[in-house]
């Protein structure tokens, strides 16, 4: 008997390969951006430990391609393919001459201030071990992201390869996110290429009885940053005493009313109609201010109008 193949594994199947594991390109886009901008401020801090002089790496460039691309397409770069807890080449790192360069001259005390022209000619092994050495910190610092946030890269990784042993290696087809960071002094810039399958940037990497509790508490948490990043419209206001109905009734335009002795001391701030803090008015220079006093207390208030009668 013919069986007839559900159309949904063919249109996967081609979903996977042309765009990654989810089908949602701008979901990868959006995950690889975050990993960019994390992945610069981590590398930089771990590398300038072990640097006499600081560098800078900033985020170049952020783009969705294929794993066949990360392959160095110069005999003088040097690469290093570490594998993650699900991938053999989870984590692809490409340095090229440029940065090693700057590498090379900051790590042997070079005047950082200097252009460093790049390099040229094929490494040495010296060049190559600087490389080997500064790719475990960039590897430790991929896996040190914050909560859910590290690569799980296997350390240490492989030491860096260059020239005819790179260009023999050969990688396993499908999507990858590339992440280009900028390496530079004041005067010079050399690139360093992160290379991933898309399926390891967006998989879930927490153990599974982290996953299975996760959701209350990450929708609690997607919540509180809505609300902690929404705005209001904050008031400041002080009583003008008290008056009855009749007086208020006769009130007309231009008439002054005359405020209590202590009204700017006892002014609150308020939003959306519920009241916040009790505070102060003042004035600095030509400005009026607002000064905090305390958080506002409605029960205080309330026996403080009973009393006042």
């Amino acid at each position: 008997m013919n069986t007839t193949a559900s159309p949904a594994e063919p249109r996967d199947l081609v979903i996977e390969r042309l765009l990654g594991d989810t089908g949602e390109p701008a979901k990868v886009h959006a995950a690889a951006r975050r990993l960019a901008e994390r992945s610069a401020t981590a590398i930089a801090a771990a590398v300038n430990e072990v640097l006499p002089s600081p560098i800078f790496v900033e985020v170049a460039e952020v783009k969705l391609g294929r794993m066949a691309d990360a392959k160095a397409g110069k005999n003088n770069q040097a690469m290093c393919v570490a594998a993650t807890r699900t991938s053999p080449d989870g984590l692809v790192m490409t340095f090229d001459p440029q940065a090693i360069a700057i590498l090379v001259n900051v790590m042997f005390g070079g005047d950082p201030d200097r252009d460093v022209a790049a390099i040229e000619r094929e490494l040495s092994s010296i060049e190559l071990g600087v490389v080997s050495l500064l790719i475990q910190d960039v590897a430790r610092a991929m896996n040190a992201q914050g909560a859910n946030g590290g690569l799980g890269v296997k350390l240490p990784v492989p030491d860096a390869m260059t020239s005819t042993v790179m260009k023999k290696h050969v990688f396993r087809d499908g999507p990858s996110a590339r992440v280009v960071l900028s390496v530079s002094t004041a005067v010079s810039r050399g690139t360093l290429t992160l290379t991933l399958p898309q399926r390891v940037l967006v998989e879930d990497r927490r153990d599974k009885s982290e996953a299975e509790a996760a959701p209350a508490t990450e929708w609690s948490s997607r919540f509180s940053d809505e609300l902690m990043r929404s705005t209001v419209r904050l008031e400041a206001s002080m009583p003008l005493g008290r008056m009855t109905l009749g007086d208020l009734s006769v009130l007309e335009l231009g008439q002054v009313i005359e405020l209590a002795e202590n009204t700017q001391s006892n002014a609150v701030i308020s939003a959306r109609g519920k009241t916040l803090f009790a505070c102060e008015f003042g004035k600095l220079g030509q400005n009026y201010t607002v000064r905090i006093r305390r958080p506002f207390d409605a029960t205080e208030e309330t026996i403080e109008g009973i009393v006042a009668g």
